[in-house]
């Protein structure tokens, strides 16, 4: 009977620790698509300004 339980505890753990890993690739999708797009917001609000001309004259 304790040998069922020690294996049940085994699985029970791994479970868990399988769960925790998929949810922290799931984050970390999401989050480096928001940095990404962060980034990209940020470039877009610099490359708004006045476009350089040279002086040509």
């Amino acid at each position: 009977m304790r040998k069922n339980r020690a294996g049940q505890s085994l699985l029970d753990y791994v479970l868990l620790f399988t769960i925790v890993i998929a949810a922290l690739l799931i984050m970390g999708y999401y989050i480096r698509n928001s940095l990404s797009g962060k980034y990209r917001e940020a470039a877009d609000v610099f490359g708004q300004g006045e476009q350089y001309i040279p002086d040509t004259r």
